[in-house]
């Protein structure tokens, strides 16, 4: 409590006491005394200057009679706003009041920094945007859902949270702002009271000329050189005519959603902020800078600052961009500095030699502690006098050690002799065990790795051939789903032949015997109800849906069928494999159908692959593209080399109906035979 020291604002938020040099205070922490939690406190600046008015309605909020006309609007704007639900990724606004000239708004106080501090270290990467950006765009659609327009999305009412997270504040300052310009913040539905009623509203902006000029110069004045509080819509509005201009909706929350991911990487505005007069006549006239520096979110920024409202992509598509861009980030770089080994000998490790370190034998209870220090040493000078005793005849020793008795002391020494003996055995045999041990595990784990390999190359050899044949046919290679028949006699890729045809008969059968039966061909493919059998007169035939139509061939050869919202594309033997085109993965880079995706400027492909079908070399993808109406198209392809000609099938659709295209085409690819 005695950092709060300073002025309290409506006998209730205690404020710290400012520096010697700090004269405007703009945000601050407080001290609720009701509460007995610190808020954070902002100030709006007011045209008027007005006396105290302490909260003492049921909402919490003060009465405004007495304010002037610009004041009221502000004050009701901030009320308003602040009045829409909470959600995680909103900064909570607690109360609003106005006292001494300002307009003081009471918010949650959270542990983060300013996107606009952490800018000025360094800019963040295009992956870390995309994560700040979806969290301020889930913030900004709970805000639409609310019927509000932000209007105030800048670097510095984003706040980077402690855990990385990303949370949005100023709604209510933003609110009042525009209040305070002399335009209308709020929803229509706010304006009528919130039951819809065809009433007209007492203020909706400024009418006459005079007015219009007062907005205008209020709005420079106040919102400053910020590249995100200016939409071309909201310049449009300052610039000209406001009731010609576009109106101001979620598409500019959008639009300055987009300059701040520029700023956050690129590491300036898409427009230079020397003057707002000047950043207001630029961005009406002017496209913004060439995100050159986005890397992966440059498709996202430009879209996002498309001029016309109309053309920026929805919330939900943009959503859905955010989260695919942040799901393909590289794993980033820890950075472990490599740890220095010390060069002082005399802090380094002592290195021991294999058998200097002696593991001792337990001590039995009975035995005193210098006992097994004495016996080694007996042992010692009994091994040392052993020799001299070996010199001489057994048989002449044995009698005398019989016929003589051996003191009691004699005896103990030999009897500590022969069990030290036995000692030193026990102990070369357990350690030859334990030495020998490792290289045994060694040698059982060499020997179980080899007879799993074993394993794997006999089952390899043996089991998996039979498989393949059972999946893919007697006479097929292809192990994807599809398979393509072959094409007429005479281009070198005719039908497989049955058994009964390939089969050499050496011996007639006699007449009293069957003679052997043809195997039956292979049934057809399960079609279903929706998709039949169709025989083109270009030379080829292929499974078709119901629905869909024969277009004809054009001058490229090809024949397309539509319906349901797909094509299908069939090319039969157009181009020859020759040259660079001989692979059928190179020839799907230049292949005509696929123009509209090599010349998209956002593109991408997928499940590249090279096969073989029936012998016959192939290759298959999926590709997705933008077309000329800014939609998202997805299809298939595959091409296939039959007696040295390409045959194609392209199946393209909206890429929400990635489903069918994908039937389409298995069905097509499936049924698809030339001749």
């Amino acid at each position: 409590m005695d950092e709060y020291a300073g002025r309290v604002l409506a006998d209730r938020y205690r404020l710290p006491r400012p520096p010697a040099d700090e004269f405007e205070l703009v945000e601050t922490r407080a001290f609720d005394t009701y509460s007995g939690q610190e808020v954070l406190v902002g100030q709006v600046l007011l045209p008027e200057v007005v006396s105290a008015e302490p909260a003492d309605g049921e909402d919490g909020f003060a009465d405004h009679d007495g304010l002037g006309e610009s004041a009221r609007r502000a004050l009701d704007a901030a009320r308003a706003a602040a009045a829409i639900a909470d959600h995680p990724r909103l900064v909570q606004v607690f109360d609003i009041f106005v006292e001494d000239g300002s307009l003081w708004i009471a918010s949650e106080l959270v542990s983060a920094r300013p996107l606009a501090a952490l800018l000025v270290e360094r800019p963040l990467d295009a992956y870390r945007a995309a994560e700040v950006a979806s969290d301020v765009l889930t913030a900004l659609r709970a805000v639409h859902a609310s019927g509000w327009t932000h209007r105030n999305v800048t670097a510095s009412t984003v706040l980077i949270a402690d855990d990385g997270r990303a949370m949005l504040a100023g709604l209510a300052a933003g609110a009042a702002q525009e209040a305070l310009c002399g335009y209308n913040p709020l929803p229509e539905e706010v304006l009528a009271g919130g039951d819809g009623s065809a009433a007209e509203p007492p203020w909706h902006g400024p009418h006459s000329a005079l007015e219009q000029e007062r907005a205008r110069q209020n709005r420079i004045t106040v919102v400053g050189a910020v590249t995100e509080r200016w939409a071309p819509e909201q310049a449009h509005a300052v610039h000209e005519n406001w009731r010609l201009s576009p109106p101001v909706g979620p598409a500019a929350d959008l639009w300055a959603l987009g300059s701040l991911l520029f700023r956050s990487v690129q590491g300036h505005p898409p427009y230079p902020e020397e003057s707002a007069a000047e950043l207001v006549q630029m961005v009406c006239a002017e496209p913004p800078a060439f995100a050159e520096e986005c890397g992966a979110l440059r498709p996202i920024v430009e879209s996002l600052l498309r001029p016309d409202p109309e053309e920026r992509p929805e919330a939900e598509e943009l959503g859905g961009w955010l989260r695919s861009l942040v799901r393909s980030a590289p794993e980033p770089d820890i950075g472990v500095p490599t740890v220095q080994v010390p060069t002082d000998p005399a802090k380094l490790p002592v290195k021991r030699r294999r058998g200097e370190l002696v593991r001792r034998r337990r001590r039995t209870a009975a035995e005193p502690m210098g006992a097994q220090h004495r016996r080694h040493a007996r042992g010692k000078q009994a091994k040392a006098a052993r020799p001299v005793r070996e010199t001489r005849p057994a048989k002449a020793a044995r009698p005398a050690r019989e016929t003589r008795p051996q003191p009691a002391a004699a005896r103990s020494e030999m009897r500590q002799e022969q069990l030290f003996h036995r000692e030193q055995v026990v102990s070369s045999r357990t350690a030859g065990r334990a030495e020998d041990s490792p290289r045994r595990l060694g040698v059982r784990l060499l020997v179980a790795v080899l007879v799993i390999l074993l394993a794997v190359v006999l089952y390899a050899l043996l089991v998996m051939p039979h498989r393949n044949a059972a999946k893919s046919g007697a006479d097929g290679t292809r192990t994807v789903p599809a398979q393509v028949s072959g094409g007429a006699a005479g281009d070198g890729g005719g039908k497989a032949p049955t058994p009964a045809t390939t089969a050499p008969t050496t011996k007639a059968a006699p007449t009293t015997k069957a003679a052997p039966t043809t195997p039956a061909a292979p049934p057809p493919p399960d079609l279903g109800s929706d998709f039949a059998l169709h025989t083109d007169s270009a030379g080829f035939t292929v499974a078709v849906h119901t629905g869909w139509l024969r277009a004809g061939k054009n001058a490229r050869d090809e024949v397309r069928f539509s319906g349901s919202g797909l094509q299908m594309t069939v090319v039969p033997g157009r181009d020859r494999a020759t040259g660079d085109s001989d692979d059928p993965l190179a020839y799907q880079l230049v292949e005509s159908e696929l123009a509209d995706f090599r010349a998209s400027s956002w593109s991408s492909a997928s499940g590249l692959q090279s096969l073989t079908v029936r012998g016959r070399p192939a290759a298959e993808g999926e590709y997705t593209w933008r077309d000329a109406g800014d939609n998202t198209v997805y299809a298939r392809n595959l091409a296939v080399q039959i007696g040295g000609r390409y045959h194609v099938v392209l199946i393209a659709g909206p890429d929400s109906e990635r489903a069918a295209v994908q039937r389409a085409f298995d069905k097509a690819v499936e049924t698809y035979a030339s001749g």
